[in-house]
């Protein structure tokens, strides 16, 4: 080799090694390294995660559950039970857990069949329980479950591999405010269109943005082009936080995701008090006219 060429190459071989020897992170190490501290919880709470699909199976349930494993270790907010039981629905079963993660458990009404178990789950937040509802814990359910959720699943008209523009409705509201400063962002994931939603029953907290020229208008638009993605609100003495967010697999270890699913749990759980009455849109994600 000639001792120009080889001088040229020489770079890109060291690049190679750097590659070759840097150490790549598994999903787990990358939620461990993304995941928020925060202040010492008031106590240790107990949750249930049901991630039985009982319609189209999502790929990223297993990373939802390993999200909040972690979670639950590192801030010391909960000890999470896994199960796919129908049982722990059953009134002497779901009075042991603070909250509830829904993680997406797609068409829980084909599942959760039994009418009693319905209405334990109903009045267990009714009475003052959490919920915590990941993506398509909003596709399907009866109507109380619905009403108490916020919205049904209605399409999904950005998909799964396009990056779309994030609007915080509510940069001063606790759960959203140290989410990227406060500040909207770009994310990718494949976001819902809703049903049987009505902004004056939560507080939006994340919306589509609708100045972003990339979200466009989609088949199947809302009249008031509302497109919330995450939301607070009071079910009863209870407590609901949705997210959207939660399709793709990366979501689950994204820290602006992270930060505010961190305080959507501190939330449901009762450890913060924070404003659940609707707002208006902001006029500053009102539709180009």
């Amino acid at each position: 080799m000639k001792k120009s060429l080889l001088l040229a190459t020489l770079p890109i071989l060291a690049l190679g090694l750097f590659a070759a020897n840097e150490k790549k992170l598994s999903e787990t190490e990358m939620v461990e390294a993304s995941m928020p501290k925060i202040e010492a919880p008031k106590k240790k709470h107990e949750i249930l995660c049901f991630s039985k699909p009982y319609g189209f199976r999502h790929g990223s349930i297993e990373i939802g559950e390993t999200m909040l494993k972690v979670m639950g270790e590192k801030t010391g907010l909960f000890n999470v039970t896994f199960s796919e039981d129908l049982a722990n629905f059953e009134p002497e079963n779901i009075k042991k857990f603070d909250a509830i993660c829904f993680n997406n458990n797609t068409h829980i009404q084909k599942g959760l069949k039994d009418e009693a178990q319905r209405a334990s789950l109903i009045n267990y937040v009714k009475n003052g329980g959490g919920i915590f509802a990941i993506h398509s814990a909003t596709d399907g359910g009866w109507p109380e479950y619905t009403e108490m959720i916020g919205g049904n699943f209605n399409g999904h008209p950005w998909g799964a591999g396009g990056t779309w523009d994030i609007a915080n409705e509510d940069p001063g509201h606790p759960i959203v405010k140290d989410v990227h400063g406060g500040k909207g962002f770009k994310l990718k994931d494949e976001l819902y269109l809703y049903k049987d939603f009505d902004r004056s029953k939560q507080r939006v907290l994340m919306s589509l943005d609708m100045n972003s020229e990339a979200n466009g208008k989609r088949k199947g638009s809302r009249k008031d082009n509302d497109y919330a993605l995450a939301w607070v609100k009071e079910y009863g003495k209870g407590r609901v936080f949705v997210s959207a967010f939660g399709h793709n697999n990366e979501v689950f270890y994204n820290p602006k995701i992270l930060k505010m699913w961190v305080e959507g749990f501190r939330y449901v759980l009762g450890e913060t008090e924070v404003e659940t009455a609707s707002m208006k849109k902001p006029d500053f994600n009102q539709p180009k006219k």
